[in-house]
C-alpha cells in the first residue's frame, strides 16, 4: 500500500481534530502509554528483528541493536513526558509575582525516517512529538515500510489512538510533498539527505502564515578512506 496525495490529507485532518484530546492527557498519561509501547516492542522483538533482517538488510547483531536503541528512544521520551509535561513548572519571580511555564503539543507533526536505521530512527522520530502532546504522521523510507508498520501497530496496541499515530508509506515525492505542504501541518522532523532537508525547508519557507519548526539530521560531510585491507 502507498498512500495518496488524498490519503495523506485524510491523514492529517483527523490527526488534527484528535490532537488536542491526545494533548489534553498530560505527560503522565502519555508516558504510560510509551513505556507501554516499549514493553511492546521488546516482547515482539523477534518478529522485529526478522523484519530488520529481511527487509532492512541488517544482521542479526545489528538488528539486536536496532530493536535496544528503538525501545530506549520510548522510555527516554517518556521520562521526558514525565519531567516536562506533567503540570506546571514555576519560573523566577523578581518582584514577588508567581510565574509558571506550561508546555504543550503544537498539532500535528510530519516525521520522515531513512532505511539505514528503519526501527530505531522511526521509533526516535515519532516518539518525541507524541511525547510533546502532537500527532504525529509518520513516513518510513520507501525501503522499509513493513518495520515502520509493525512499530505503528505496537504502539496503537499499546493504547496510543489510531489517528494521533498514523503510517504514511510511500515516496518521498508524494507522500512526502503532500505532507510538508498540508495547511494543518505545525511541523517536521526528518533524517535524512541534505537535498530532502532543502527541498523541505524550502517548502516551508513558501507558506503563509507562523513558520513552521523544521528539524533536519542529514548526511555526514566526513572523508573515509578505505584500503586493500578492509572487510567490506
Amino acid at each position: 500500500f502507498e498512500a495518496s496525495a488524498k490519503d495523506v490529507d485524510r491523514m492529517v485532518r483527523a490527526a488534527a481534530a484528535a490532537q488536542p484530546e491526545w494533548d489534553a492527557l498530560g505527560g503522565q498519561a502519555r508516558a504510560q502509554l510509551l513505556d507501554r509501547s516499549a514493553d511492546l516492542f521488546e516482547e515482539h522483538r523477534e518478529e522485529l528483528f526478522s523484519l530488520c533482517i529481511r527487509e532492512g538488510g541488517k544482521t542479526l547483531p545489528d538488528a539486536i541493536l536496532e530493536v535496544r536503541e528503538a525501545v530506549d528512544f520510548l522510555r527516554f521520551y517518556a521520562s521526558e513526558a514525565r519531567r516536562q509535561f506533567s503540570g506546571p513548572m514555576p519560573l523566577p519571580g523578581p518582584t514577588g509575582e508567581q510565574n509558571e511555564l506550561r508546555l504543550h503539543g503544537r498539532g500535528v507533526l510530519a516525521s520522515i525516517s531513512p532505511w539505514n536505521f528503519p526501527l530505531a530512527i522511526f521509533t526516535g522520530l515519532a516518539s518525541a512529538p507524541l511525547a510533546a502532546g502532537n500527532a504525529v504522521i509518520a513516513k518510513p523510507a520507501g525501503q522499509t515500510p513493513l518495520i515502520g508498520a509493525l512499530a505503528v501497530d505496537l504502539m496503537h496496541q499499546a493504547g496510543i489512538p489510531k489517528d494521533i499515530i498514523q503510517l504514511a508509506p510511500g515516496s518521498g515525492r508524494v507522500v512526502g510533498g503532500a505532507l510538508t505542504a498540508h495547511p494543518l501541518l505545525r511541523g517536521v522532523v526528518f533524517t535524512g539527505s541534505t537535498e530532502t532537508a532543502r527541498m523541505i525547508n524550502r517548502t516551508l519557507a513558501e507558506r503563509d502564515g507562523p513558520i513552521i519548526p523544521f528539524v533536519a539530521e542529514t548526511g555526514g560531510q566526513n572523508a573515509m578512506i578505505v584500503d586493500s585491507s578492509a572487510l567490506p
